[in-house]
């Protein structure tokens, strides 16, 4: 266990390291984790693709609307994906051989959350999104979907003048981290939720910085800044 715990240190650091152990224990008993923190990340949309025009075209991206058939080949229940284009939520699909083989979503202006009971509000209006749930298929890892999500995201997001895409990534996952990184993304922010039931307790390094709620409908709201712009460029 201090072995194991040593390791998580080093990948984590210690404070995320012992949360992770907590919820490991939980998990062992198949009990819903009741320990959830997000690093808030603000990613920078480029003024042009990042990829030359000859790599990644056999990867066909559009955007799938509500009703697309292509949405039943991704791991996404019914309900999921009402309440994602229930929100307006947008959503761009990777093409390979005419099969869907990842996603990537946005949101404007806010976004609900469906892990916890919270909503991110996005500011300066107009000039940020919100990107969620990122996905490519196991066997489509390693070449260009994941690029090409990005580079037709973010074509779509200069097109509205868009500076900044925000999200949320689980401070238990390094690698999303580390993905979301090397396109330039920086820390903003970070959250910690604490769930027993209906009730939840919210920890922010932000305003309200505290939540309390024992019922679905007291929903906390954060606002989350992106950096301003880089004066040299």
């Amino acid at each position: 266990m201090l072995h194991k715990l040593a390791d998580l240190r080093k990948e984590f650091g210690t404070l995320d390291a012992v949360l992770w152990m907590v919820n490991s224990a939980f998990r062992l008993f198949g009990a819903r984790l009741p320990i959830i923190k997000y690093y808030f990340v603000a990613q920078p949309v480029p003024g042009e693709s990042p990829l030359p025009p000859h790599r990644g075209r056999s990867v066909e991206v559009r955007r799938m609307e509500r009703g697309d058939p292509a949405l039943a080949d991704l791991p996404l229940t019914g309900d999921v994906l009402r309440f994602r284009f229930g929100q307006n939520a947008i959503c761009f699909g990777a093409f390979q051989d005419g099969a869907v083989v990842g996603c990537l979503w946005l949101c404007l202006g806010r976004y609900d959350e469906d892990e916890v009971r919270c909503t991110f509000v996005l500011r300066p209006e107009g000039k940020t999104a919100w990107d969620f749930d990122v996905y490519v298929r196991p066997e489509a890892r390693g070449g260009f979907a994941f690029m090409r999500l990005w580079d037709e995201a973010n074509a779509y997001l200069r097109g509205l003048g868009v500076d900044w895409s925000l999200s949320r990534i689980s401070a238990f996952n390094p690698g999303s981290l580390g993905a979301h990184g090397n396109l330039g993304a920086r820390r903003i922010a970070s959250a910690l939720f604490l769930r027993i039931g209906f009730v939840q307790l919210m920890l922010s390094a932000f305003r309200p910085f505290v939540h309390f709620s024992v019922s679905p409908r007291q929903v906390p709201r954060l606002t989350l800044t992106a950096p301003p712009p880089n004066p040299s460029g």
